[in-house]
């Protein structure tokens, strides 16, 4: 009886000893330390609960990678969607000023106060990278001085070796070296953005838009309930591929640590998949195309085009009765009529010259409140207003058979191809009965005029 009071008097003893020493410890310290570890020589403050690094902190943060600012300037306030395009200048023909119109010609006020435009030049010759610069600030100013659009550049000095490349899938050195480059090219541009907003689109330098492609993404990804690490909403490349901005920084890394193994697309796929997302997400109808002809690589054709691409047509305006003239030459069925009524269709004219006009005489005087005139398409970017006025007009006329009006007064003029005016003044906008737009410049391009949105204030009455 007294050796079981003994062991039993042992065991306890044992168990307050380890509880003791359990207590003392930190959760990091739970097994017996290894006397070898040259670690417990070290000061005693480090095994107080303190990490030797942090995850985070010190392996996810933005890289140092060096930047250099062409136009514009990072804001303090962060945006819904950041969007990022990587650009080098092709042998052939370039594409990116069309891009760079396309996403703000196709997106409304309130979706541009949402978004910052992020171009990435990577041209290796710095003087190349500031002549682009400076063709984008001639006709961007506007959208630079806004906040909406920022073009950075880096030094070829950063990047890693990009000769002398061990060669996958039996691609030529120079194939290699394109293409390693340009894993390096989307690494530090997705760097730069990490942080700027919620969302990164990421977006190639041949594309156009969807009219409202924001409003669209925003609106799927509301829907899309289920986690997710990227979504694509267009076929081809690397065009329109979404990604939560948290996750830019394992990107670039991700490209980094890979840039000489694979094609772009080919490690934006692996990196969804080695974050458990198992299959593609893809949002149909695209809303982005792709325009390019000739590639970036030795200014090669490429023709590809996404099937799945189509611009939905959606009421624009509250479309009051008119009738629709000009005196533009009409590019086969494309007349004027196609604008006064709701639909796919659009006034397509050629041979542009200052004086013309395309006038739009409504049935009964309207009062006006808001007017949003779209020119050019996705598919014919060029074809827009490079200069114009708008005009108002009273006093209806009528002739050689056109109805028009005797008195026109001019409310403002065209940017970028497009038009838009809000909260008209009830007196400025009262009792009107034509709308005119004037070509002031001759242009070489022909003129698509896509929409004409016109909202009639509802709180008077016409007299």
């Amino acid at each position: 009886m007294r050796r079981y009071h003994v062991w039993t008097l042992l065991c306890v003893s044992c168990f307050l000893t380890c509880a003791v020493l359990l207590m003392s410890r930190s959760s990091t310290e739970i097994e017996c330390p290894d006397q070898s570890d040259p670690y417990l020589k070290k000061e005693e403050h480090i095994f107080q609960g303190e990490h030797l690094f942090d995850v985070k902190k010190d392996a996810l943060e933005t890289l140092n990678i060096p930047y250099t600012y062409l136009l514009g300037s990072l804001s303090k306030r962060k945006r819904f969607l950041t969007i990022g395009i990587s650009s080098v200048k092709r042998e052939k023909s370039n594409y990116l000023l069309t891009t760079i119109e396309s996403i703000f010609h196709h997106s409304s006020q309130e979706e541009l106060d949402q978004l910052i435009v992020v171009i990435y030049m990577a041209n290796t010759k710095h003087t190349q990278n500031r002549k682009t610069a400076e063709e984008i600030e001639r006709q961007f100013h506007s959208e630079i001085a806004a906040g909406h659009l920022i073009v950075i550049s880096s030094y070829i000095n950063a990047y890693p070796p990009l000769d002398n490349l061990k060669r996958n899938y039996n691609d030529p050195p120079n194939r290699v070296t394109f293409r390693s480059k340009q894993n390096v090219d989307y690494a530090f541009l997705v760097n730069f953005c990490a942080n700027m907003s919620q969302y990164y689109l990421m977006l190639e330098d041949d594309v156009t838009c969807a009219m409202n492609f924001l409003t669209s993404i925003k609106t799927y990804i509301q829907k899309h309930n289920a986690p997710w690490t990227t979504v694509t909403f267009s076929n081809l490349g690397y065009i329109g591929k979404l990604y939560h901005s948290e996750d830019l920084q394992k990107l670039a890394r991700f490209l980094l640590l890979f840039y000489d193994e694979m094609p772009c697309d080919w490690l934006l796929d692996l990196f969804y998949q080695s974050k458990t997302q198992r299959d593609k997400i893809q949002s149909k109808p695209s809303l982005f195309q792709h325009i390019g002809f000739y590639s970036s690589f030795q200014g090669s054709e490429n023709k590809l085009k996404d099937k799945d691409f189509a611009e939905t047509v959606e009421p624009y305006g509250d479309h009051p009765p008119a009738s629709c003239f000009s005196d533009i030459k009409v590019y086969k069925d494309n007349t004027p009529d196609n604008v006064c009524f709701a639909g796919p269709s659009f006034f397509w004219g050629s041979d542009i010259k200052a004086g013309n006009y395309f006038t739009m005489t409504f049935n009964d005087a309207i009062n006006i409140e808001r007017i949003s005139i779209i020119t050019g398409t996705s598919q014919q970017p060029t074809d827009i207003l490079r200069s114009g006025n708008v005009e108002l007009g009273r006093q209806k006329v009528q002739s050689e058979g056109k109805k028009s009006c005797k008195l026109f007064s001019n409310i403002g003029k065209f940017e970028n191809g497009t038009f838009s005016l809000d909260r008209i003044n009830s007196a400025a906008g009262k009792s009107i009965d034509c709308l005119k737009i004037q070509v002031s410049a001759s242009q070489a391009e022909w003129l698509i005029i896509q929409k004409v949105g016109i909202w009639v204030r509802q709180d008077t009455n016409t007299q």
